[in-house]
């Protein structure tokens, strides 16, 4: 087990203890949960280029936003999966974590109160993480995969290249 702390406003902290009195789920699956949810929606928070963007340290008034210090614990591939959305999003894991609870956790929990939430189908799996890297003269090209093709053909197609 990983433990680590991530801050979390107010407001998204509120939102998961709701949640956790609404479910019945502890704060750290909903969040697990929430962010592989959130992964469906990975195009809309990609970003190529800049810096790691951190969640706003001010309101609109110029008055400091409180932010609470949550300590968790994640497995390890849940640790090196929050890792990999910071990467590709260029956001902090906190930022990243509560995007996906003020976006997606209304309707995650809507799911699991009325029974039509499946682990399998309304999550990313992060289940068989493969790397792999080639070198090609001075470069290193790193292929990332979360989940398995629905055809396991594609992969050893990739690996071939």
């Amino acid at each position: 087990m990983i433990k680590t702390t991530y801050m979390m406003t107010q407001e998204v902290l509120l939102m998961l203890k709701d949640a956790e009195k609404r479910t019945g789920w502890a704060m750290i699956d909903l969040i697990i949960a929430v962010m592989r949810y959130a992964m469906r929606h990975h195009a809309k928070y990609e970003r190529e280029h800049g810096r790691i963007a951190y969640q706003k340290r001010l309101d609109g008034d110029g008055m400091p936003i409180p932010k609470f210090r949550v300590k968790v614990k994640f497995l390890q591939r849940e640790y090196d999966y929050f890792n990999d959305m910071r990467r590709f999003y260029r956001r902090s894991i906190s930022h990243v974590i509560a995007i996906a609870v003020l976006t997606y956790l209304p309707e995650l929990v809507e799911r699991i109160e009325s029974g039509a939430y499946d682990d399998e189908v309304d999550s990313y799996p992060y289940k068989n993480c493969a790397i792999y890297d080639k070198c090609i003269e001075d470069a290193t090209v790193f292929h990332i995969w979360w989940g398995l093709p629905c055809d396991p053909a594609l992969l050893a197609a990739e690996f071939a290249r």
